[in-house]
């Protein structure tokens, strides 16, 4: 390969794995035309602007994109995109901006959900240095050997409740489910040093990528028999 075919792989391979050394967008303010890059308010002419199809939810917020986010930061951060498009303080504006005020507020709760809870944000995180966020519902498959675990613990925890109750067979599927847990969030600190690193060894990290996102889809299938458990309680 040429040196620059091997220049533009690297550069791509930057990219995707590296979300926030990317240049910044950027695009023409829909009211005055003056240039702008992520700016949310012109500073030209002081009117809001439509988040672009770039932006996502890490720089919706102002945030680095990483597993392990301060909860403080990430209050602090939607409180204040929540001043800035929330409709009550547009009233007076123009039809156009107040459209482009509720698109920017729902679109910056949507992000607050799911950076919230780290679950979410994991599957998000997962698909966005993949570049795959545009995908979100993307199903995931279970191993054959994982789902027919699954399978068996269904069993178990029908049997469970209609011997012992609902109350057990919980019991039951959170001594399954918490050590998946602990697993997930002991890997957010290693992952985020991984794709920080000045040299990353981009197969370790492709692989610890994919072990995270089958311990989340394998807790989405648990998820689904706790829900089935309270339902029946």
């Amino acid at each position: 390969m040429s040196e620059t075919g091997t220049a533009a792989k690297k550069m791509t391979s930057e990219n995707l794995l590296h979300p926030d050394s990317r240049e910044p967008s950027h695009s023409i303010c829909w009211n005055c035309e003056k240039s702008l890059g992520d700016e949310d308010v012109c500073p030209s002419c002081v009117r809001v602007q439509p988040f672009g199809e770039e932006r996502d939810y890490y720089s919706i917020l102002g945030l680095p994109v990483k597993l392990t986010l301060d909860p403080r930061l990430l209050v602090a951060a939607y409180h204040e995109k929540s001043r800035t498009f929330h409709p009550d303080h547009h009233v007076g504006d123009s039809e156009k901006e107040q459209e482009i005020t509720l698109a920017n507020s729902s679109l910056v709760n949507l992000a607050f959900r799911t950076l919230r809870d780290p679950f979410l944000r994991a599957h998000y995180f997962i698909g966005h240095v993949k570049g795959e966020a545009a995908r979100p519902n993307r199903k995931a498959t279970l191993p054959p050997g994982d789902l027919m675990e699954i399978m068996e613990l269904k069993e178990e925890l029908e049997s469970l409740l209609s011997s012992q109750g609902p109350q057990a067979a919980e019991q039951r599927l959170r001594s399954v489910m918490d050590p998946i847990e602990r697993e997930i969030f002991d890997s957010f600190e290693s992952i985020d040093h991984q794709l920080g690193a000045h040299e990353r060894d981009e197969a370790a990290l492709s692989r610890a990528l994919a072990t995270l996102a089958g311990r989340l889809e394998k807790r989405s299938y648990l998820q689904n028999l706790l829900r089935e458990i309270k339902e029946a309680s």
